[in-house]
């Protein structure tokens, strides 16, 4: 769940700074953001 949580706040952070900059850092961020959403979710619903 930490790896998932780190990859969503780095995502968010990467589209937050892609909407004022470059579109590279708004398409990797929304990817990175879905990814850590998945994991986050996965990690939930699976409880180890």
């Amino acid at each position: 769940m930490v790896i998932g949580g780190l990859f969503l706040v780095y995502g968010v952070i990467l589209v937050v700074a892609g909407a004022f900059g470059d579109a590279v850092n708004l398409w990797t961020g929304l990817a990175m953001a879905v990814f850590g959403g998945a994991f986050v979710a996965w990690s939930r619903i699976r409880r180890i």
